[in-house]
């Protein structure tokens, strides 16, 4: 089977490492024949620092799915159409809002450099940050805050050209093309639902937990809940619960 990570309050909780018990774990997943992967929020080069090396070959879906890394190179990309993107640029400043483009590696981004968010892009200074003039191949657009943020979701909702992906936890929205989501990635990467099992706290993930032959579902969340196959509570136990689940669903779907 194939193992699939949200990484953002699924095996990361505090936003910059994953415990090395939880990533014993995901080895454990792989002695058993099974194949892990990640699909987060987060573009391929912010995930990396999270993980230790050994992990760093192996399928990562970024972008909530709209770039695909398999064994260090990118396989698969599905940019903003550059019309799309030139006309967000025109309703994010209309709005008073500051946004972070994510390129298929570097960034471009207009807003406070001291805002929280900004601790979580490139902490290790992989990419470099580039001008408007200079963005080619842009697969995300995160708005990290908004002087009008109704009336700019008003603005965004109207839109057929794009998918919005919301964050629970953040006053944050972002923005891929029409069509992408983590799921689809998944498929574009040859990955069945029938073949998959999924861990996900947030709607971004909803795609996946809605096609996968197992979701297991981390802390509270309505959207995802119908989907659920089953849960782990959010809470001081969440850790030890989630390894116990690798342990058993690793024998459970082993070959």
């Amino acid at each position: 089977m194939h193992f699939i990570f949200d990484i953002d309050g699924t095996i990361c909780f505090n936003g910059h490492s994953i415990s090395p018990a939880i990533q014993d774990a995901l080895s454990g997943l792989e002695d058993r024949g099974h194949q892990i992967g990640f699909a987060s929020a987060r573009p391929y080069r912010d995930m990396l620092h999270l993980l230790d090396e050994r992990f760093h070959d192996r399928l990562f879906v970024g972008s909530n799915g709209a770039m695909i890394w398999h064994r260090g190179a990118l396989t698969d990309i599905v940019p903003l159409p550059d019309d799309t993107l030139a006309q967000l640029f025109e309703l994010t400043e209309r709005h008073g809002a500051s946004c972070l483009v994510d390129l298929d590696w570097h960034y471009h981004y207009s807003g406070d450099p001291a805002h929280p968010f900004m601790q979580l892009v490139d902490p290790q200074r992989r990419a470099r940050h580039v001008g408007r003039d200079e963005i080619r191949r842009p697969v995300k657009l995160l708005v990290t805050e908004c002087a009008d943020g109704e009336a700019l979701k008003q603005d965004l909702g109207r839109r057929a050209d794009i998918n919005i992906h919301h964050h629970s936890d953040q006053q944050i929205v972002d923005i891929t093309a029409a069509g992408v989501d983590k799921m689809s990635a998944l498929v574009r990467h040859g990955i069945a639902g029938e073949e998959l099992v999924c861990f996900g706290n947030d709607s971004n993930d909803l795609s996946m937990f809605a096609a996968a032959h197992h979701a297991v579902q981390i802390g509270v969340h309505p959207q995802l809940q119908t989907h659920a196959t089953e849960r782990i509570a959010r809470d001081d136990g969440t850790e030890q619960a989630l390894i116990a689940a690798l342990e058993r669903l690793g024998r459970r779907f082993a070959a």
